[in-house]
Formats: structure tokens, C-alpha cells, sequence
């Protein structure tokens, strides 16, 4: 249940599993027992989900023994505050590894421009949207740093450039779902996750758009 590097001993990230399946238990109950509408219910668990494995990638492990190796050996290095930096290198040195954590930071925040509208009215504005986005990925870093000055050691590394890549591609991906998400083929898929009234997710959302709820994105 628990990993070592046969110096450190650390609670790995598929525990946060745990406390996510009575969370979800709860998410569905509310749905079945009519509580909430079908859309709130998937996008609720969606939210979840996304946020059970965000956690799970990027604060843990958790070291919980053997820290004393580290904190002789590495203390506290290989952070970056400057922005672009690591970017800049990563694209200097193309190769299967930075590719994939270009790619991985850039897509670690998308699920949040499918949810985040979905769930609150007010992130339908891509102002708040970007607020948001960036929040998130900051409070990632932030986590990471808070972690590895209490640890002695930087047992995961914080670096501002992962915080833009990760707001860039939420961002990018808000635009990118509200043209899908009125366009064929997946103006469909959404029409037929109806409301328990029996009205379309789109239509819904239109209305509440035209009642003031938020800003359409067409009219900014």
C-alpha cells in the first residue's frame, strides 16, 4: 500500500480514491433521489474525478519516512520562478520526455472548461473563466512548494511555466467547447442528456445565458 525508492517511504496518489468514492456515492444519490438534474450529476462527477486525479498526479506521494537522505542530498533545488524558462528549454531539447510533459501540462487543466461553465453560471465569461484557470494552476504550484518546504527537500518541483502551460491549455480549451458544444455531432450527444423538466442541456443553458445568468462568449 505503500511505495520506497529504498530511501523514501510515501503514501502513493491511487489513495485518493478513498475519500473520492463516498463523495461520488453522494454526487449519484443526489441525482437518483431527484435532487439534481442529470447534467449537474455527470459534470459534478467529472469535476471530481478530475480533481481526484490532478491531486493524486501532483501533490503525491507523500513522503511520510526516510526524508533525512533527501534533505542532505538534494534540499531544496530545481525550482524555477522565471517565467518561459523551462518552456524555452524544453522546446531547445525536444525529445520523448519533454514532449510528454509539455503535452501533460498543457492538457492537465482541460476538464475544467467542460465542468466549470457547466456547473457555475459565472465561468461561462471567459474573464472568470481565465481567473479561475489560472487560480488552479497556481494553487497546484503553490501546493507543491508548501509541501516541499515542510518536507526539507523538494520532493516535487514547483515551476511557474507549469502553472502557465497548464491556465494556457484550460483556457484555450474553453474556447475551443463552446464552439463544439453547439455544433454537430456533440450538440447531439448534449441534447440527449436531458434535463429531469425534459429540457436540452443547450437549451437550457441558452436560456439561463438570456435571462443575464452570465456573458455569452458571442457577445464579448
Amino acid at each position: 500500500m505503500l511505495m520506497t525508492d529504498g530511501y523514501l517511504t510515501a503514501i502513493p496518489g491511487y489513495w485518493m480514491v478513498l475519500p473520492a468514492l463516498p463523495v461520488a456515492w453522494l454526487i449519484w444519490r443526489r441525482g437518483e433521489e431527484g435532487r439534481a438534474d442529470r447534467r449537474w450529476t455527470l459534470l459534478a462527477l467529472l469535476a471530481l474525478a478530475h480533481v481526484t486525479a490532478v491531486v493524486a498526479l501532483t501533490i503525491f506521494p507523500i513522503p511520510i519516512s526516510g526524508q533525512e537522505y533527501y534533505r542532505a542530498t538534494r534540499g531544496l533545488t530545481q525550482d524555477n520562478i522565471v517565467p518561459f524558462h523551462t518552456i524555452a528549454d524544453q522546446l531547445a531539447h525536444l525529445r520523448p520526455g519533454t514532449v510528454r510533459q509539455l503535452v501533460g501540462n498543457s492538457i492537465a487543466l482541460v476538464p475544467l472548461a467542460v465542468y466549470g461553465p457547466g456547473l457555475w453560471a459565472r465561468l461561462r465569461d471567459w474573464r472568470w473563466f481565465a481567473a479561475a484557470a489560472v487560480g488552479f494552476a497556481v494553487a497546484i504550484e503553490l501546493t507543491q512548494l508548501a509541501g516541499s518546504l515542510l518536507e526539507g527537500f523538494t520532493y516535487r518541483v514547483t515551476d511557474v511555466d507549469d502553472a502557465i502551460m497548464n491556465a494556457t491549455g484550460a483556457v484555450i480549451a474553453f474556447f475551443v467547447w463552446r464552439v463544439l458544444e453547439v455544433r454537430p455531432p456533440v450538440s447531439g450527444w448534449l441534447a440527449r442528456l436531458e434535463l429531469a423538466e425534459g429540457v436540452p442541456i443547450v437549451a437550457q443553458q441558452s436560456a439561463r445565458d438570456a435571462a443575464g445568468g452570465s456573458p455569452d462568449l458571442r457577445s464579448q
